[in-house]
Parts: C-alpha cells; sequence; structure tokens
C-alpha cells in the first residue's frame, strides 16, 4: 500500500474527488513510518465499522493487505472486519467523512483494521466527523 502523512493532501486518485472539494489523508499507513496510537471511542470504531460496510468509495479490482507487524502471527490476507456479525473485506475501498470546515477526510478502509488491531489513533478531526456520520457525498 502507499503511505500519506496524516492530513497531507489527497493525491492517491485525484479523479475521483470533486474539482472544488479539499480533501487530505487519514490513515495511510506502513510498517516504516511512525503513527499516533491510543485509546479511540467505542462509538467511533463501530460507526467506522458500518460506514467501511455501507459507504466505500473509489473501489479498486485489487486488495491491498496489512504492511504492519502482527505480532507473533502472519499477517491476515485477505483482511476483513467483524462488523455487526458480518465478515467485510477491506483493503480494496476508501472511507470519506467530512470535517466541520468542508474538508474531505479520505482514508483506505484498512483503517478499520489499523484501529482495531494496532491501536492506530486517528486525528481528531477525523474521528468527530466519523462519529457525526457526515459522509462525503462522491457524486
Amino acid at each position: 500500500m502507499t503511505y500519506f502523512s496524516d492530513l497531507s493532501p489527497y493525491t492517491f486518485l485525484p479523479e475521483s474527488i470533486p474539482p472544488d472539494v479539499a480533501a487530505v489523508n487519514v490513515g495511510w499507513l506502513d510498517s516504516r513510518h511512525a503513527f499516533d496510537t491510543g485509546a479511540v471511542p467505542d462509538e467511533f470504531t463501530e460507526k467506522l465499522g458500518r460506514l467501511c460496510r455501507d459507504s466505500p468509495h473509489a473501489r479498486t479490482r485489487g486488495h491491498h493487505g496489512c504492511e504492519l507487524p502482527h505480532a507473533d502471527e502472519p499477517a491476515p490476507w485477505p483482511v476483513t472486519a467483524d462488523i455487526d456479525g458480518e465478515s467485510v473485506p477491506l483493503g480494496s475501498a476508501e472511507v470519506r467523512v467530512v470535517s466541520r470546515t468542508g474538508t474531505w477526510l479520505v482514508a483506505p478502509n484498512l483503517v478499520h483494521h489499523y484501529v482495531v488491531r494496532h491501536a492506530y489513533r486517528p486525528p481528531a478531526e477525523f474521528v468527530e466527523a466519523v462519529v457525526a456520520l457526515r459522509v462525503a457525498d462522491s457524486g
């Protein structure tokens, strides 16, 4: 997967973003770059999972796996999440939410795995936008 630092300008699939929209990256992690860790609200994790399941954007044909260390076990392939009892594949779409200022916050749907399995703590504005369920309208 491609690494982008949190809140850097979004450039992965620029043609998928309307020209009048500012968009930034969240959660494009890899094993070579440090990232913030810590607790996030349970409500955030639950709503993020549902967004991964119900509101995928910019779907790709292939799947990306997790490049982060997995303690004493191999990395899962494919990466999935249990969302309300349903196995949801991750690694082939994005989650897009809107900050209070109107900026789109774009994350790979692997962000759910990073939060749950690697204690990734996304920027506060992403957490707030997910909890508020301000989903970006991609047309």
